[in-house]
């Protein structure tokens, strides 16, 4: 049997920030008693997009980390690509959902292209 324990670990770990991103919309949107969309509301559009953009990047960085634990990549890339990823995306969530500075927002971006890039390069090699 193939085992794929970091990959587990860090799809674990981003789950489980993704449930805390999807949670902070809710609850949002309950409180403002808006069902669907933005209403109109920034502070919601900017929860909305933090949300969406995790869910736009994550998906493919994760199966990149499987792939190259699957293809036998050392164990010490396989942490280097997860943690990066993890700070990258939470670096980026706060950026968009608490407006801090712009920098913030583009170092967890570039973190995360990062990631899929050298996950990239390296299936290729």
């Amino acid at each position: 049997m193939v085992s794929v324990t970091i990959t587990a670990l860090f799809a674990a770990i981003l789950a489980l920030m993704q449930v805390a991103f999807t949670l902070r919309v809710a609850i949002y949107r309950r409180s403002n008693s808006i069902s669907l969309g933005d209403g109109g509301d920034k502070q919601l559009l900017s929860r909305i997009r933090a949300h969406a953009n995790f869910i736009e990047t994550v998906p493919m960085a994760l199966m990149l980390l499987l792939l190259n634990e699957l293809s036998g990549l050392s164990a010490d890339w396989l942490y280097a690509l997860g943690a990066t990823l993890v700070i990258a995306r939470l670096l980026h969530y706060i950026a968009i959902a608490f407006k801090t500075a712009l920098i913030v927002r583009v170092l967890g971006m570039m973190g995360t292209l990062l990631v899929i890039v050298i996950g990239a390069v390296l299936l290729l090699l």
